[in-house]
């Protein structure tokens, strides 16, 4: 069926929640997705928490702090967010999850209280597996009559007279490039982790949404925040980015010390009072900055250490941890070596990973991006979580955004005349044709796979957990370099159409380079530490009269991106 009232990009729990919502309000909806559905995204390798204030967890029938109020949730995520958040975007999460949750609840979701995470007041939240909350969501939209589109790999919106009218791209299978009519779209693709090498999330995260939605015309905001997991793997390179010394050390509550090359237990100098248990922006930036300065493990991570505690508690953990299997397996891996090696006494040497785009496209409440029939939700938003987001806020987050978005796009979709779809003109189509296909037909030139750990790599080095000015600038040019000079050399070494990994990788590039270029511009825009966004260079937060949102915008008949500011609004809570 084509065209579509709705056609959702992503399959995540973000994705799946606005389209049970779009179809819900009946309209018919498309869900395209770059892999498999269900098997792929962040959802599914999530710990799965959600968020909600003890009142509201009371209600759902959970043991619950009753003192603990909205307000109180809701005062506690901007000040983790250095009062940088969208006010407005957080009050309506803080008072839409509870109904959502309920939702997946009654689905049939696996659920449990859960603990005190730092940066909360109070214990809050409830816990749901990634893979349950995914497979939930996803049974959900099948029952309610959304189509799915796998292995169709989107690259670019399609527009006329300034509005969306559909989504191009690769189906990976056929190595056919398609044009999908729509009247509402919604971006779910979530953030943009894989550009980083070293990274928790899964690879499909290459920042394809942001870079449709600046190209439609939409914004971009604090593109520069981005959440770091302290205390993942550097080594070997077969775990290199699990987050299982974290969650076996800090993340549940067991006092692991954090040293550096010379056994210094460095959060000392970070927060004397909290230490490792510190929240994970301070956690991540510490780490990053005894690496930064000379003080680091071989492997360019520090060192995490159990040997002060005796050895039960590291053998009882599985016995109360709903983290671990008995045997030591977690998410799909035998951690039994690792485990091993602990109980000997030795130290595991880790570093923050990047785990979560804080920033991405600017929203509304109601999911808007302000460019006409376009929305988006979830991670590839930005302005819910300021400058750093506190646990269970993204599962959160996803839930009310992909309500909003998706009853928003099927609004639009079924209101009005009803009149024909503009189809893509055919200049545009044949220029966006050309455009996928180039990497594919050209035989010599830059191995995909090359430029992808060329990527890697300069963001690794200028966008990690710990920024300086030169190094900021420096990889700008590199990255200009690479758009004006590089990309357009991008070859496939593989000359079958179908499955050609090189191919996806070319487009995955293209895709990144604007995205990585507005997390420098921003970086280099915000000269002082702020959340997650640390400079080496300016090492605390310098008094201004004005705190500012960075936005990102590509300049009118032109691919040259520009970087504003506006001030932050405080409708409901104001900095001390």
């Amino acid at each position: 069926m084509d065209p579509w009232d709705v056609i959702v990009i992503g399959s995540g729990a973000a994705g799946l929640v606005a389209a049970w919502h779009a179809r819900a309000a009946g309209a018919n909806v498309l869900v395209v997705n770059k892999s498999l559905v269900g098997r792929s995204g962040a959802t599914i390798t999530s710990g799965g928490g959600v968020s909600v204030s003890g009142r509201t967890a009371i209600e759902l029938g959970f043991d619950a702090n009753p003192d603990d109020t909205d307000e109180i949730f809701f005062a506690d995520t901007i000040r983790s967010g250095s009062f940088l958040s969208d006010q407005r975007l957080v009050a309506a999460m803080v008072a839409g999850v509870g109904d959502e949750l309920r939702r997946l609840i009654t689905d049939g979701a696996k659920v449990s209280s859960t603990k005190h995470a730092p940066g909360h007041s109070s214990g809050r939240g409830v816990r749901i597996p990634g893979p349950s909350m995914q497979r939930v969501v996803t049974t959900a939209a099948l029952h309610a009559g959304v189509r799915f589109r796998e292995d169709f790999q989107s690259t670019d919106l399609l527009t006329r007279d300034g509005a969306v009218i559909g989504v191009a791209g690769l189906d990976r299978r056929t190595g056919v490039v398609e044009a999908l009519h729509g009247r509402a779209i919604v971006i779910a693709t979530g953030g943009a982790t894989s550009n980083w090498s070293l990274r928790t999330a899964p690879e499909e995260l290459s920042g394809d949404g942001h870079a449709m939605a600046l190209a439609a015309g939409a914004d971009l905001i604090e593109m520069e925040m981005l959440q770091f997991l302290p205390c993942c793997l550097v080594a070997p390179d077969m775990w290199r980015g699990l987050q299982f010394p974290w969650i076996l050390g800090p993340q549940s509550g067991v006092r692991a010390w954090l040293l550096n090359r010379y056994g210094e237990r460095f959060m000392a100098r970070w927060d004397p009072e909290r230490m490792e248990l510190a929240t994970r922006d301070v956690v991540a930036a510490a780490s990053a900055a005894e690496v930064f300065e000379g003080r680091g493990s071989p492997n360019g991570g520090v060192y995490l250490s159990w040997a002060h505690l005796p050895r039960d508690i590291v053998d009882n953990f599985p016995t109360w941890s709903r983290s671990f299997a008995a045997d030591w397996r977690w998410e799909g891996f035998d951690m039994t070596p690792l485990v091993e090696r602990i109980r000997a006494g030795h130290a595991i040497e880790v570093a923050p990973a990047a785990h979560f785009s804080l920033g991405g496209i600017r929203v509304d409440v109601d999911g808007s991006t302000g460019v006409p029939n376009l929305y988006a939700c979830g991670e590839a938003t930005g302005g819910v979580h300021g400058g750093n987001r506190l646990s269970g806020n993204a599962g959160a987050q996803v839930l009310v955004q992909g309500k909003a978005a998706g009853r928003s796009a099927a609004a639009l979709a079924l209101g009005g005349s009803q009149e024909p779809v503009n189809l893509v003109a055919h200049e545009q189509w044949r220029a966006v044709q050309a455009r996928i296909k180039a990497p594919f037909e050209r035989q010599d030139g830059i191995a995909p796979f090359d430029m992808k750990r060329r990527l890697g790599q300069l963001v690794d080095g200028a966008l990690g957990a710990v920024r300086d000015g030169a190094g900021l600038a420096k990889a700008l040019d590199e990255v200009r370099t690479i758009s004006h000079d590089d990309i357009s050399r991008l070859a496939c070494r593989n000359r079958d159409a179908g499955w050609n990994r090189d191919w996806s990788d070319a487009l995955e590039c293209m895709s990144a380079l604007p995205v990585i270029e507005s997390a420098l511009l921003s970086a280099l825009a915000r000269p002082e530490s702020l959340g997650a966004h640390r400079r080496h260079d300016q090492k605390e937060q310098t008094a201004t009269t004005t705190l500012e949102h960075g936005l990102i915008s590509r300049q009118a008949g032109s691919h040259a991106l520009l970087h504003r500011v506006e001030p932050v609004e405080f409708p409901f809570l104001a900095p001390a």
